[in-house]
């Protein structure tokens, strides 16, 4: 997935649980990128819903998307730290398992003030630390 650099959002996490079956608890997670200096505050208890569909359609015969989800938000050291983040989707203990060095690129494109409310979800895709994609 090319995403234009302003527009570029990384999830990324410490350490990843799996505490039931559908659910990734993501440990020190945290939003990186460009896209913070242009974006509004990050609300606390929020959600995003993820669409990994294009990545994964060739493992998996439906769409997938997947709903980040967080209970608190601290700004530090140009990033955004999201507390209680959680990962959910049917299909997420079907894939590879997630690594502490994995992260999401998320593209915000569409995702602009005045258009957001017609964009229900961000493209996205799980990348490794190297930055190519993971599956």
């Amino acid at each position: 997935m090319r995403v234009l650099n302003k527009f570029r959002l990384e999830l990324r996490w410490d350490k990843v649980g799996y505490p039931t079956e559908g659910v990734a608890a993501l440990k020190g997670a945290y939003f990186t990128g460009p896209v913070l200096k242009e974006a509004a505050q990050v609300s606390p208890n929020d959600q995003l819903m993820l669409d990994m569909t294009y990545q994964h359609m060739i493992f998996i015969p439906d769409y997938y998307q997947a709903l980040l989800q967080w209970k608190g938000v601290e700004y530090r050291d140009n990033k955004v730290f999201l507390k209680g983040a959680t990962l959910k989707s049917k299909h997420l203990n079907s894939l590879e398992p997630l690594n502490t060095t994995d992260f999401i690129l998320i593209d915000c494109k569409e995702h602009e003030e005045k258009i957001h409310p017609y964009h229900l979800v961000y493209w996205a895709e799980v990348c490794k630390e190297n930055k190519e994609v993971k599956y």
